[in-house]
C-alpha cells in the first residue's frame, strides 16, 4: 500500500514538472487573443459569419500546434518522455476530448453571439456575463481541473469577465474594437507569462551536448 502511494505521489510531482514550461499558459493566451481577433474575419471578403469561423478555426488550430509541437521538441527532450499510469492516461484522452468540444463549443458560441441569437430580457453586458461565464470560464476550469494547473482557474474567470467588459465598452469603442481592446492584450499577457516560464524552463533544463548537435 505505501509502495502504490509512492508511486502515486512520484507520478503527480513527474506530471506537475511537465507543467513547468508555460505552453498551456500560452496556448491559452492565443485562445483568449482569438476572442479579439475573431471579428476582423468580416473584413476577408467572404460572408461575415464564414469569415468568423474561418479565422476562429484556424486560430484555435494554431493554438493547438504550438502547444502539441513546444511539448514534443522543446519540452520533452529536456525532461523526457514520461509515461504515465492508468489513471493519468484516462485524464489525459478526457482531456483531448474536452479541449475538441470546446473549440467547436467556442466557434458555434461566439457566431450565435455575433448574429444575435441571445436574446434575453437583461441588459447586455448582463447577457454577456451570462454567456461569458458559462461558455469561456465554466470549459476553462474544467481543463484546468484535468491538467491540475491551478493558476487556469484565473484566466476562466478573468476570460468570462472580458465579454462583460467589451459589452460595456461597445458603446464606447464600437465592434469589432471594443473585442480587440479587451482580448488581445488580455491574450498577450498570458502569452508574455507564459513566454517567460518556458525561458526559465529552457535555462533549467538545458539541452546536453550531444542532443544539440
Amino acid at each position: 500500500m505505501n509502495d502504490e502511494m509512492i508511486l502515486k505521489e512520484l507520478e503527480k510531482k513527474t506530471w506537475i514538472a511537465t507543467l513547468q514550461d508555460g505552453f498551456w499558459d500560452i496556448y491559452f493566451g492565443f485562445i483568449v487573443m482569438g476572442l479579439g481577433l475573431a471579428p476582423l474575419g468580416r473584413f476577408f471578403g467572404l460572408p461575415e459569419t464564414l469569415g468568423v469561423l474561418l479565422l476562429v478555426f484556424s486560430w484555435d488550430m494554431a493554438a493547438g500546434l504550438v502547444l502539441i509541437l513546444g511539448k514534443r521538441y522543446i519540452s520533452t527532450p529536456r525532461i523526457g518522455f514520461v509515461k504515465f499510469g492508468q489513471i493519468r492516461k484516462k485524464r489525459n484522452r478526457l482531456l483531448a476530448v474536452f479541449l475538441g468540444i470546446n473549440v467547436g463549443l467556442t466557434i458555434i458560441i461566439f457566431i450565435f453571439t455575433l448574429l444575435g441569437m441571445f436574446q434575453m430580457s437583461l441588459p447586455g453586458y448582463m447577457v454577456m456575463l451570462f454567456i461569458g461565464l458559462l461558455f469561456i470560464t465554466t470549459p476553462f476550469s474544467f481543463i484546468a481541473y484535468f491538467i491540475q494547473l491551478k493558476r487556469i482557474y484565473l484566466y476562466a474567470l478573468l476570460g468570462g469577465f472580458g465579454l462583460f467588459f467589451s459589452e460595456l465598452l461597445n458603446p464606447i469603442l464600437g465592434a469589432p474594437y471594443n473585442n480587440i481592446i479587451v482580448f488581445v492584450p488580455y491574450g498577450g499577457i498570458i502569452i508574455l507569462f507564459g513566454s517567460i516560464i518556458l525561458i526559465h524552463f529552457i535555462r533549467k533544463y538545458p539541452l546536453g551536448k550531444e542532443e544539440v548537435a
